[in-house]
C-alpha cells in the first residue's frame, strides 16, 4: 500500500510565536483591562529603547501610527510631503488622508531606499516632512538623509515599517528622524496580527499623538488660518495585542539571528544564479529581515514575475509581488502634478516589476529553503522556456 504523503504549505510569512508567549498571555488577561495596562506600558517602553527614543505611542495599526505622527505635526491641506516611489502605499494614504499632497523621489538602484540627491529636486516652499522607508529592512543611507534634512531644516520621519532591529554602525533604526513608525503587522519582524507605533523623542510630539491616539481632537500648532487642528483618532493597542508582541521584543535579538541564518541560507542557494539578484547588506549594517526579496535580471518582464509567482503558489510556497509604486496608482497618479508623472520614477518603476517575495521566518529549515529555491528556478526556466 503506497504511504499517504502530505505536503505541508511553505507560508510567506509567520509570527516568532511559541507556546510560552501563548500561555503568558492568556495567563496575564486575567488581570488586565483589554485596552491599556500593564503590558501595553511595558511594549511602548521596550520599543522605545530599541529605537534609541524617549518614547513610544502604541497605535491599533500601522497605518493609524503614520496618520497620528501626520497629524501631530499638523500637516494639513496645502502641504507636501516628499516619499520614497518604492515603498508601500501606506504612507502615501497616511499623506493624502490628513489632505496633504504626496511628492516622489526615486530610489537608490541598490539600497531601494529613497535616493538622498532626488529630495532636493523635489523640494518646494510647501514641503512640511520627508519620509525615510527602510524598504525591506535595510536602513541603508539614512545617516545621510538624516543629515540632508537637518540641513534643509525639514522633519525627517524615518518609516521603520517592519525593519524593527536595524542597526547601521551599531545606532538603531528608528533613531535618526524626529520620530519613527514602526510596523507590528503580519509579515514583520514583530508581529501581533496588526498594530503600530511612534517612537519620538520630542516630548511634545509624543504628547500630542497620544492625545490623538486617544480620541482628543487639538488646536493647531501654526499660525492662525482656515485650519483648526486636527481631530482625535482613538485608535488604541488593544491588551492581546501588546502582549504578543512584547515578548517578541523582548528576544528580539534572537528572532533577528534566527532571520539572518535563514536570509544567509537563502543567499548561498541562489549564489549560483545568474538571474536573481539578492538583497545586498553594507558592512557595519544588520537587519530583522521582516522579508527576503530578490529581483530578476533584465530579461524577465513583469509577465514573467508574475508567472513564476503564481508557479511558487502552485507548488505550495507562499511568494508575492510586493507592490506597486505608489505613484503609479490611479487613485495616486491622478492627483500628482504633470510633469512629476512624464518625469517618472525610473529606478523605482524598472524595479517593481521584477521583484519576487520569497517565504521569511526564522523557524524555515534548510530543507525548506532548498524547496523554495529549486522551485524558484523550475519556474524561472519554465517562464524563460515560454518566452522563447
Amino acid at each position: 500500500m503506497d504511504q499517504d504523503v502530505t505536503v505541508s504549505r511553505i507560508p510567506l510569512s509567520h509570527p516568532d510565536l511559541n507556546d510560552k508567549d501563548i500561555r503568558a498571555l492568556t495567563r496575564d488577561l486575567v488581570n488586565e483591562p483589554l485596552v491599556g495596562g500593564r503590558m501595553t506600558d511595558q511594549l511602548e517602553e521596550a520599543l522605545a529603547s530599541r529605537t534609541g527614543q524617549g518614547d513610544a505611542v502604541s497605535a491599533g495599526t500601522y497605518a493609524d501610527a503614520a496618520r497620528l505622527v501626520l497629524l501631530a505635526m499638523d500637516i494639513h491641506a496645502g502641504d507636501e510631503v516628499i516619499l520614497p516611489a518604492f515603498a508601500s502605499g501606506t504612507m502615501t494614504q497616511a499623506v493624502m488622508s490628513v489632505g496633504a499632497t504626496p511628492v516622489f523621489a526615486d530610489c537608490h538602484p541598490r539600497t531601494l531606499n529613497i535616493a538622498p540627491q532626488a529630495i532636493e529636486d523635489c523640494m518646494t516652499a510647501d514641503t512640511r516632512a520627508v519620509v525615510a522607508t527602510t524598504v525591506f529592512g535595510n536602513p541603508a543611507g539614512l545617516p545621510q538623509l538624516a543629515a540632508l534634512c537637518g540641513l534643509l531644516e525639514i522633519p525627517l520621519i524615518e518609516d521603520v515599517a517592519g525593519g524593527l532591529g536595524g542597526t547601521i554602525d551599531g545606532r538603531p533604526a528608528g533613531s535618526f528622524g524626529r520620530a519613527a513608525i514602526i510596523d507590528m503587522g503580519m509579515r514583520s519582524v514583530i508581529s501581533c496580527g496588526e498594530g503600530g507605533a511612534i517612537c519620538t523623542s520630542d516630548a511634545h510630539m509624543a504628547d500630542r499623538c497620544r492625545r490623538l491616539r486617544n480620541g482628543e481632537d487639538l488646536a493647531s500648532t501654526r499660525a492662525p488660518g482656515p485650519h483648526t487642528g486636527p481631530l482625535g483618532l482613538r485608535c488604541p493597542l488593544t491588551t492581546p495585542q501588546a502582549g504578543l508582541a512584547l515578548p517578541q521584543v523582548n528576544r528580539l535579538n534572537d528572532i533577528m539571528e534566527a532571520r539572518s541564518l535563514v536570509a544567509a541560507t537563502y543567499t548561498q542557494r541562489l549564489a549560483g544564479v545568474s538571474d536573481v539578484i539578492v538583497p545586498t547588506v553594507d558592512p557595519g549594517t544588520t537587519l530583522g529581515w521582516p522579508e527576503f526579496v530578490i529581483r530578476l535580471d533584465e530579461s524577465y518582464g513583469t509577465d514573467d514575475r508574475n508567472e513564476i509567482v503564481q508557479g511558487l503558489d502552485r507548488h505550495e510556497i507562499g511568494a508575492a509581488r510586493p507592490w506597486i509604486p505608489p505613484p503609479r496608482r490611479p487613485q495616486v497618479l491622478s492627483r500628482l502634478e504633470p510633469k512629476a508623472v512624464e518625469a517618472g520614477w525610473p529606478v523605482a518603476e524598472f524595479i517593481a516589476q521584477r521583484t519576487v517575495a520569497l517565504p521569511m521566518f526564522g523557524t524555515l529549515t534548510d530543507r525548506d529553503v532548498s524547496l523554495v529555491t529549486q522551485t524558484l528556478e523550475l519556474m524561472m526556466q519554465r517562464a524563460t522556456f515560454r518566452r522563447s
